[in-house]
């Protein structure tokens, strides 16, 4: 697994869009200390994914909440100390006032006016003319590709494995109500701002007490009521697997973003019902391999709704970064072990293969 070298910077980003007079349109930031035109971005703070990083970037330079969309093209280039710079970046859009993922989100300052002096709505044109640095137009044209193709204007679609339940043979009343060990109510609290990031408005799960464990934290914070399926059960799909397909392919039909939370036996169904809707041109892939998804891991799908049904565009897995003080990777020095914990995590790029599942209670 690629692993960048010891002192790499990692950030994050979006490239925020509108349609105005049918004509694209980008959000640009100028930078006084170094006189330049660029996206929204900035560096990964501890504890933090690299999602709750652009959307936190993104207000705190342009005073504006967004939400994520499809992932466009990471950048890697040298920065004038010599060091790697790694950005990953975002479609988004603004983010409706009285949208539930709001209340999720930690409140952010704007950025000082010496950091952030202007920001400006751009034209696709405009925006190769003016942003500086040629490199950054690399995620403009991605975004311009998929405008033409009309394949931006995205939902997402989060699936997300059950955080770390207690042990079966400890736990001796119903399985249903088998609870989350402390490191899984530590994992749900943690996902909070990842749902928030892609603007989730919906919860669904299996009506198992570790499934609902697991996105309850997100249904407090913004007062959405879980809706659970008995189809995503366990014992539900071993006796009727089709029932579980058939709710999965019900639930990525919907036109509203959402998350479902289910268990380990029931992936493969459900991931070869997300494959369904995958085609030719959707960036990423699905994880390959059971368990597809360790324990608190993340899927996001996002589908275009089209006139014959729904279409994944584009896919990408998370998983919430190590404490580096906690879980070190051996062998690395504190600035490698927290990019080779990110990189693991799946949060570097669109379907990168999902790691460390032992020390993530997979």
């Amino acid at each position: 697994m690629k692993r960048y070298p010891p002192g790499t910077v990692v950030a994050a980003g979006a490239l925020v869009w509108r349609v105005r007079d049918d004509e694209l349109q980008v959000l640009a930031v100028h930078r006084p200390r170094y006189d330049d035109w660029s996206w929204p971005k900035g560096k990964i703070e501890k504890s933090e994914t690299l999602p709750q990083c652009a959307i936190r970037e993104v207000a705190e330079e342009t005073g504006k909440q967004v939400t994520l969309g499809q992932p466009l093209p990471t950048l890697r280039y040298t920065i004038d100390s010599g060091k790697t710079k790694v950005v990953k970046y975002w479609a988004a859009q603004v983010t409706s006032s009285k949208a539930p993922c709001l209340a999720a989100r930690p409140t952010v300052k704007s950025a000082p006016k010496h950091e952030i002096d202007k920001k400006r709505w751009l034209t696709v044109e405009q925006a190769r003319e003016r942003i500086t640095q040629k490199y950054d137009l690399k995620p403009l044209e991605a975004l311009v590709r998929a405008f033409e193709a009309d394949r931006l204007n995205t939902r997402s679609f989060v699936l997300v494995r059950h955080a770390r339940a207690k042990r079966r043979k400890a736990w001796k009343r119903a399985d249903i109500k088998r609870p989350l060990t402390s490191k899984g109510r530590d994992r749900a609290a943690q996902l909070v701002p990842l749902f928030a990031a892609f603007g989730v408005k919906h919860i669904g799960s299996s009506p198992a007490e570790r499934c609902q464990a697991t996105v309850r934290p997100y249904s407090e914070a913004t007062g959405i009521a879980t809706k659970t399926y008995t189809a995503l059960t366990e014992p539900d799909h071993a006796s009727k697997p089709l029932a579980t397909a058939s709710t999965m392919t019900n639930l990525l039909g919907k036109s509203i973003s959402r998350v479902v939370c289910v268990h380990r036996p029931t992936l493969p169904t459900v991931v070869e019902m997300i494959r369904a809707a995958t085609r030719k041109y959707t960036r990423g892939s699905l994880p390959r391999a059971n368990p597809y998804l360790p324990a608190g891991g993340v899927l996001v799908a996002h589908v275009l709704d089209t006139d014959s049904g729904p279409r994944v565009v584009a896919l990408e897995t998370h998983m919430l970064k190590f404490d580096i003080q906690e879980e070190p990777i051996s062998g690395a020095s504190n600035g490698s072990q927290q990019i080779a914990a990110i990189h693991a995590m799946g949060d570097v790029g669109p379907g990168a293969p999902v790691g460390a599942k032992a020390a993530l209670g997979g």
